[in-house]
């Protein structure tokens, strides 16, 4: 599992609390985990983002500011033999997920998979 600067900027903007970070990085730590036939990842749940091909990740946290994160993260890897998912960045759960959050998201897929390789 790999964190782009652009997911660590989103994070800082979204959790203000060092403590609340520190909870959705614990939590995140459980894609280690995951399995894209199964609907959950140990207890979270995600979907696929269909026009994008990305997944998102729904994580509830005990912050006072934002109750649901959601986490966009895709599996890319330019060695077939080591599976690694990125993660590109969060939002609040109730937000909607707009053409222009499609378009941002697939924009950092684009760039980690052109420096990955």
């Amino acid at each position: 599992m790999r964190i782009g600067r652009p997911a660590f900027q989103d994070f800082q903007r979204l959790l203000p609390r060092y403590r609340a970070r520190s909870e959705l990085n614990r939590q995140l730590h459980k894609l280690r985990w995951w399995n894209p036939v199964e609907p959950l990842v140990i207890d979270l749940q995600w979907n696929r983002v269909e026009p994008t091909g990305l997944a998102e990740l729904f994580v509830q946290l005990d912050d006072g500011v934002v109750d649901t994160v959601r986490v966009l993260f895709f599996e890319y890897s330019p060695d077939p033999s080591v599976p690694t998912l990125w993660i590109l960045g969060g939002m609040r759960a109730d937000e909607a997920l707009g053409s222009l959050q499609h378009a941002i998201y697939s924009g950092r897929s684009t760039i980690v998979q052109a420096r990955a390789d």
